[in-house]
């Protein structure tokens, strides 16, 4: 079984090498090739992976997003499994061969990702169960935790904390951080939905999934090391925020009542004032806050935030 890996890189340049270098023991004899896309970076990371052997890479000038660059290396994939996988992840030694050998010894089973560590080696939990409208208000405000009774439990029990990962099982929405799908459940052209460009992408994805009957599965025989959200966190916080905030109005545009999506809205524009009157660098303001509550998370840029002035 071919495996297809695609990674996107937006100016994680040192990362990306150190993913790309652990494949080769991560695999372990299971055959695989490695298509790269470059979303318009800007720290040579383009010129530093043309020089890597044994990848495909394909080269944006602009940031289109990670769910337009994971369909862009989806197309030119050819594996009979395609292994998602983020440019801030680091594989140990089997760790992609054992995914392999789960969906080889699993034909029902449409993906599968494994357990993931922080790179001190504590234990990073990565797993959900889908979003209600009720963990999507308390996710997205600490006004909403403290004020709704029972919130911090409902996060707890939608990020699967307190559940049991000591052996495989089936999880509604692991990680798409490293996830291996079995390409005969795929759609044949787009893998991710672009109408979300950064977040929730991987939701949408878990979700067409199960509507079809599809099962996905977390193996703790299986290990990766995360560094997490290393590309998000590069975006300015006001820019990030669009991007949350449009995804999210755009989800519950997708699978809620309209009067849920405008008690979002209103509880958005109320943080967004506050926000504001603190001159907080994420207020989202003017028409960029407008286009967000309209689901739309907007442009990426293409330089990253400085990390001297990062915030949030």
């Amino acid at each position: 079984m071919l495996v297809s890996i695609l990674i996107v890189n937006w100016n994680t340049r040192d990362l990306t090498l150190a993913c790309l270098g652990s494949l080769a023991n991560a695999a372990s004899g299971t055959p695989y090739e490695v298509i790269v896309v470059d979303n318009g970076s800007v720290d040579g990371s383009a010129e530093a992976l043309a020089e890597e052997a044994g990848i495909e890479l394909l080269r944006n000038d602009l940031n289109l997003g990670f769910a337009a660059a994971v369909n862009q290396a989806f197309r030119r994939s050819r594996g009979d499994y395609v292994l998602l996988l983020n440019s801030d992840v680091t594989l140990p030694p089997d760790a992609l061969s054992v995914l392999a050998r789960f969906l080889d010894e699993r034909e029902a089973v449409a993906g599968v990702g494994p357990i993931y560590v922080n790179p001190d080696g504590s234990p990073q939990p990565f797993h959900f169960r889908f979003p209600t409208f009720a963990t999507t208000l308390a996710n997205g405000s600490s006004l909403i935790r403290r004020i709704v009774p029972g919130s911090e439990q409902r996060l707890r029990e939608y990020k699967m904390l307190d559940d049991d990962f000591s052996r495989p099982r089936p999880v509604p929405q692991p990680s798409a951080s490293c996830l291996l799908l079995r390409r005969s459940v795929l759609p044949r052209e787009q893998l991710m939905d672009e109408r979300y460009p950064l977040y929730f992408n991987d939701v949408q994805l878990a979700r067409s999934l199960a509507d079809r009957g599809h099962e996905l599965w977390v193996t703790p025989d299986a290990v990766a090391v995360h560094e997490a959200h290393a590309s998000g966190f590069k975006l300015p916080p006001a820019a990030r925020r669009r991007q949350y905030v449009g995804a999210v109005v755009r989800m519950l545009m997708d699978t809620e009542p309209v009067y849920k999506v405008w008690i979002y809205r209103a509880i958005v524009l109320v943080q967004n004032l506050a926000l504001w009157a603190l001159d907080r660098p994420e207020a989202v303001r003017g028409r960029d806050l407008l286009a967000a509550l309209d689901g739309n998370p907007g442009p990426l840029p293409v330089r990253p935030l400085d990390p001297a002035t990062r915030s949030g």
